[in-house]
Order: structure tokens, then sequence, then C-alpha cells
């Protein structure tokens, strides 16, 4: 394929995200991953060495066996293609490795997304659809296939967020945001001081002593991450109940890591994603601090799924009552890591601005409860320390995000 017809492959895109016109754009987004990775191949095998050049041949048979013509390949084989034959490798050593996107910010995470969104059509956003569509631009640059005026001519005219940065469209404080990787949907929570711990009377040691903080503001997303928006960073669905809209559970706390440093990479400059620390997660399941049992008031069975009500499982998020700020499943369905390290004492340690603890110990803190445990444990001030490296059933996690302005 040419300059001209990929060029045009493009403009067709541009089209369909201004029409909003979202299964073609999909449709297109296939179309123009494969051409880039065929077009960039082509360039490899016309440039490589005889003996690059007989491995490359020799593993197109084993991709698509004796009457094997790459030409004919579809994405996943033309990603198999490029790793197995170390394509990507040897492109690399022909590129600055930094302005390669990190070895084409992992071929895999864009193939997923196309499963993905084939799979859950109804899912796919216009945000989602313009950040690949912005880099797969970035691709044709940075590998000398295309050169574009203007990158990303697209816009969004349903957003009312300002931009920074160039194209990169970042939230606004007090409207919902939806992050264009994994279509993951974000809430504004205002900074504030307000008083951490067991404030009711019905807990234990570790929720001692109730202390002052304060903190900046932040972003907070809506439910814990579900396994649908795992699929798109990760390459197993580790969770034992499974469902797309189900929260994904048996992650360790270096497995929510992983996804959590991926998605960064993949993110637009200026949105930084983590862990919430667990004076964040507090601020956030009391509805921005107040004086609530449980996240959204005082009935668990409105707000929570339980061990009374859970029948035996986690359940798909966002099905029982949110809390003041618009936040599901704080309290119930999974528990969720936190960034700090548990330590029984740390009330007594904390600082006043924007405390965490990650210091003297190796147990990480978890919150919220989970489907498998009684409504006391699902107080918006229970704290449980659980080892970085273990997992459950009943154990997820939910991201805070910060913008840079």
């Amino acid at each position: 394929m040419n300059n001209q017809e990929l060029r045009d492959l493009f403009d067709q895109l541009t089209e369909c995200e201004k029409n909003q016109q979202l299964s073609q754009a999909r449709e297109l987004l296939k179309t123009v991953f494969n051409a880039l990775l065929k077009s960039l191949y082509s360039i490899v095998r016309g440039e490589a060495p005889p003996r690059i050049l007989r491995g490359l041949m020799e593993m197109e048979i084993a991709i698509g066996g004796e009457e094997g013509d790459f030409k004919t390949f579809d994405n996943q084989q033309m990603i198999d293609l490029f790793h197995r034959g170390k394509v990507v490798d040897y492109i690399q050593a022909s590129f600055d490795g930094e302005r390669f996107l990190a070895a084409a910010m992992d071929l895999g995470t864009i193939q997923r997304w196309l499963e993905v969104h084939d799979a859950s059509p109804k899912n796919t956003r216009l945000s989602s659809v313009m950040f690949i569509d912005h880099w797969l631009r970035l691709f044709a640059e940075e590998t000398g296939l295309m050169e574009f005026v203007e990158v990303g001519n697209a816009s969004d005219t349903s957003s009312a967020e300002p931009k920074t940065g160039g194209d990169v469209v970042l939230p606004q404080p007090g409207k919902p945001f939806t992050e264009p990787v994994t279509g993951m949907t974000f809430v504004f929570v205002h900074g504030g001081t307000f008083s951490m711990g067991d404030t009711v009377g019905d807990g234990i040691q570790d929720e001692q002593p109730v202390h002052e903080v304060s903190l900046s503001p932040f972003y907070m997303a809506i439910y814990p991450v579900t396994q649908l928006q795992w699929k798109m960073l990760m390459d197993e669905n580790p969770s034992a109940s499974v469902g797309d809209q189900q929260p994904v559970e048996q992650v360790s706390f270096n497995d929510a890591m992983i996804f959590i440093d991926r998605l960064n990479a993949a993110s637009p400059k200026g949105m930084k994603f983590d862990l919430p620390s667990e004076a964040q997660w507090e601020y956030a399941a009391r509805s921005g601090g107040l004086n609530e049992l449980y996240a959204g008031g005082s009935d668990p069975d409105t707000v929570a799924w339980f061990e009374n009500n859970s029948d035996g499982s986690p359940a798909p998020v966002g099905t029982r009552l949110p809390n003041g700020l618009g936040l599901y499943d704080m309290s119930g369905n999974v528990w969720e890591w936190c960034r700090d390290i548990y330590i029984a004492s740390a009330y007594k340690q904390h600082a006043k601005v924007d405390p965490v603890y990650t210091t003297g110990g190796r147990d990480r803190v978890i919150r919220g409860g989970g489907w498998h445990l009684d409504a006391w444990s699902a107080r918006c001030s229970r704290r449980l320390a659980f080892d970085p490296e273990l997992f459950g059933p009943a154990l997820g996690f939910r991201l805070v995000m910060t913008v840079a302005v």
C-alpha cells in the first residue's frame, strides 16, 4: 500500500470520527493498523541483509503455511510476525528507541483494544477511537511511513473540556471524564480537610486515633477496574467469576501496578494514574469526608454487596446505589488495593497534608470489604493488611488520576 492509499484511509477515518460513525471507524482502525504493519514490514524486508531475510521468510511460512504470504495476513498474524521474527528489535536498531514509541507501544495492546471492541461494540467511545487513531498517526510518522502536517484533525464537538498540550483533551473539574485508553470514567474529587478514622466508634485499634487530614484535589474512577478494562491492557483475565462488567479480581498489588504502568504509558501526556492513598480512598468513600458509616449512607443493603446479599459471588459494577460523589462499590463487592504500606500505628504518624505511608513494612493496605464478608468489613474506616504478591477472588482495585495543567 502506498502513501496516498494510507492517507486516504486516514481521511476516511477522520470523516467517520467527525460524524461519530463508531462502527465504521472501528473497522477502519483495523484496516489502517494492518496496512501500517504491512507497509513497515515491507520496508524492513526490502532492507534486511540475506541472513535476516531468510529468517523472516521462514517465519512467514511458520505463521501462514507453505503458501504463506504476509500480504494476506490478518492483524494477529502480522503481530506474531513482528514479535517472533524479531522485527521490532530490527526496527529499534534503526530508530531512536524512545521515539519509536517504546517498541510500537506494544502492538498487542492495539490488537486487544480492537478485539475487545469487536466483542462489545456498544462500549466503543469516540474519545477511545480518536486516541487509537492519534497513536496510529504517530506510528506512521515515527517510522517514516507518512508525514502529517497536523496530527489528529478530528475533534469531538460534543466535548467541552479544555485542551492542554496540543491535541490532548484533559478533564475539567466538576465534569465526569472518560479516559481514552480503556474507557474508564472518573469524577473530580474536591480537596478538603476531614476527620480520618473510626468516627462512629465500632472499629478496632488500627482505625484510631481519629485525626485531621487535608487532601489536594484528585480524580477517582467511579467503579473498580472491570474485566473489560483489564483485558484492554493485560494478556490474561485472572478473575474467578468472569464477566466483562464485573470487577477484575484475583489481582495482586504487583499485578495492579503493571496495569497502571501500561495505562500511563499508553495515555496522553498530562494524565497520571495510580492507586489511591488510603486517605484519598476514605475521603472519597465518605462522599468527600462526610461522617458516613458506609460509602453512601448507613444501610449496607442499598450501597454494598456483602455476604448477606451477594449470593456467593461478586456482582457487576454499579448495581448498588452510589455515594454522594457518584462513586459505586466502595463498600463491598471487592476489596481495593491502596498505595500505602500497612502499619497498624500509621494514624499516629500521618502527615497532615496528603499522607501516604511508604516505609516500615511489606504488606499493603486494602479497603472496602468484599462480597464474601459481613457488612462490618465494608465500613468506610475499615483497613486491612495484605501481602502485595497474594490475591483472592474478592480483591480488585480502583484508580485515581491527577492532571498536569
